[in-house]
């Protein structure tokens, strides 16, 4: 162990047991119920019988496989790739775990049984890309937060708040009626809404990406509130609730599922002694929260939550008795009958965007405005944006085989993840292992967002080496890292 003498330094973190992995034998169960969901469906359902078995055998393989990594430690369950594959059943298949009668008539059982086929392929795809260990672990330097104190989380804290709602507040000139009104409001009126090439104010409104920074520090700053004067407590708990409300007033389910995990992440890696209580209670209540937003969100977010409660929108069959995300099947279905027969494959198009994404268009002009063929118009989608999740996205660049070769490679990025990150104890090193989790959920959502939902790690790991005197870092620790 490489560590000065002169500096008495705090015992270093047990690598050995924090290393989180998938179990091959929980692997090999979900594999194997990948395959009975795949031989159970024939072309001769109806589409949302056939969706709804799908969903029943792949959950329940899922739940056997986490099983098989508990048995290794509760903690062995905190890894991107279980995040990726609970994510992607969440944005396909849980729905159909509920009645779905207007499913039959958007797609035929063609359609829908290609469009199964992508989806297990992809969970294949994620569940075994996370055995191989191909990307090399970070520097350790990167993630060395060691020697930053917990104390120094309610300046960064603070310091996300500021930068994530500046502009929104400066769009109102700073009157905090005027937000909750806007909150209130229909989702794309708010005063804080920007065209779509953006401007200059591009570099302001950017920075609420650091919104996915507040809620995985209230988690972590509340289970060490010891440290904490009671009035930090309060605002953190305050902010935390401004969050939530504005993910959910928005009516973006990602968004604010992403606000859930990403709490739930800090507040369970920094649990000092985890019990049934401490454990279920909380995921029971986010649980719960998601649900009820999934109901709720879809209805209110052109009207606005304020008209949504006067004409008494919540209380329409239609909400009460089903369950609903985004349909993603559907419009995973419409571009597999698509391409290649009505469109040629996009190729490496997608990879371009994606990668540019995070480049201000007033930087640089000319920047790719979007695909050559978007989903939307795919779909025959006027005037809203349309998901079909990462796997319609590969179908789009190359088939069957680009949904394949992508999903290996998140499987290993989210391995890597996890070997890389995971074996942090400090809270800021743990809020970097949670907006790993947040960039694993989103991708499933879409690839484009992939590099954008990295800058918020990127920025702290740059504060912390770049500003060290501000998180109060005296001398750097230097531990020998377990080779991978």
């Amino acid at each position: 162990m490489n560590i000065s003498p002169q500096h008495p330094q705090p015992n270093p973190p047990n690598f050995k047991n924090r290393i989180a992995k998938a179990t091959e034998i929980g692997t090999f169960a979900m594999i194997c119920g990948l395959i009975v969901a795949f031989t159970s469906i024939n072309i001769n359902m109806n589409p949302a019988f056939m969706a709804n078995q799908v969903a029943i055998i792949v959950a329940i393989a899922i739940a056997i496989s986490i099983f098989c990594d508990s048995r290794k430690g509760w903690k062995n369950l905190f890894r991107a790739d279980i995040v990726c594959i609970l994510s992607l059943y969440f944005l396909t298949l849980i729905e159909f775990l509920y009645p779905q009668t207007t499913f039959d008539q958007m797609l035929n059982s063609e359609q829908t049984l290609q469009s199964l086929e992508v989806l297990l392929m992809g969970f294949a795809g994620l569940a075994i890309g996370r055995h191989i260990n191909f990307f090399k672990r970070a520097p350790s330097g990167w993630l060395d937060f060691n020697n930053i104190p917990d104390k120094t989380l309610f300046r960064i804290f603070l310091l996300s708040t500021f930068l994530a709602y500046f502009y929104i507040f400066m769009s109102v000139d700073f009157n905090p009626f005027r937000v909750l009104e806007a909150f209130l409001g229909p989702r794309f009126a708010v005063p804080w809404g920007r065209e779509s090439l953006g401007d200059w104010r591009v570099f302001l409104s950017e920075w609420k990406i650091l919104t996915y920074v507040i809620p995985p520090l209230a988690g972590i700053i509340w289970n060490r509130r010891r440290s904490f004067s009671s009035w930090q407590i309060f605002i953190v708990i305050f902010i935390f609730a401004f969050t939530l409300f504005e993910g959910f007033s928005g009516g973006t389910r990602n968004v604010f599922a992403s606000y859930l995990a990403t709490f739930l992440g800090g507040y369970l890696l920094t649990l000092q002694r985890p019990n049934l209580f401490n454990v279920s209670i909380p995921i029971g209540i986010m649980g719960y929260a998601m649900v009820f937003a999934t109901r709720h969100m879809l209805g209110f977010r052109e009207m606005g939550i304020i008209n949504y409660l006067a004409t008494a929108a919540y209380s329409t069959q239609k909400v009460q008795e089903t369950l609903s995300v985004d349909y993603n099947l559907y419009s995973m279905g419409l571009l597999i009958d698509a391409f290649p027969s009505k469109h040629d494959f996009i190729g490496l198009e997608l990879l371009f965007v994606f990668l540019t994404k995070p480049i201000p268009r007033v930087l640089w002009p000319d920047k790719p405005v979007g695909l050559s063929v978007s989903i939307e118009e795919v779909v025959g989608a006027n005037g809203w944006t349309v998901s079909a999740t990462y796997l319609g996205e590969c179908y789009m660049m190359g088939g069957i085989l680009a949904v394949i070769i992508i999903s290996l490679c998140l499987g290993m990025l989210a391995n890597w993840w996890s070997r890389t990150a995971a074996f942090h104890t400090t809270g800021y090193g743990i809020v970097v292992n949670a907006l790993g989790f947040f960039t694993a959920a989103v991708s499933m959502r879409s690839l484009i967002v992939f590099t954008t939902s990295m800058l918020p790690i990127v920025g702290l790991i740059f504060f912390a080496k770049q500003f060290p005197r501000f998180l109060g870092i005296k001398k750097r620790i230097s531990y020998n890292y377990p080779p991978n």
